[in-house]
């Protein structure tokens, strides 16, 4: 089983893109992880406007934590947090300065 967080700014990742997002991170995950599509779950949480800030500014930062299998090798983990950073980007449009990537061991 691999699950995802995906914490957005509200009005910065629209829901229409958001089909894209989890057919993207499920394509990735079977890829890169062999995991089966119905392994995968995504699911979204929305900061309100004006409650996240970075630099003293509104944020635009998305975080995308997954969960993967525990004892996955460091050169693996890598690539696959590559390429949804990559992924992401390309769907959203944002900069790899306004997205965090991470994937830690189910417990």
């Amino acid at each position: 089983m691999i699950d995802f967080n995906c914490t957005v700014q509200e009005g910065v990742i629209p829901d229409s893109i958001r089909p894209e997002l989890v057919s993207g991170l499920t394509r990735i995950s079977v890829s890169v992880m062999g995991a089966s599509a119905d392994d995968v779950d995504v699911q979204f949480t929305e900061i309100p406007h004006s409650f996240g800030f970075r630099g003293g500014e509104l944020s635009t930062t998305s975080l995308v934590r997954g969960q993967v299998p525990a004892g996955c090798e460091q050169e693996l983990r890598v690539e696959f947090m590559q390429q949804i950073c990559d992924m992401w980007m390309q769907v959203t449009g944002c900069s790899v300065d306004e997205l965090v990537v991470s994937a830690r061991d189910r417990e």
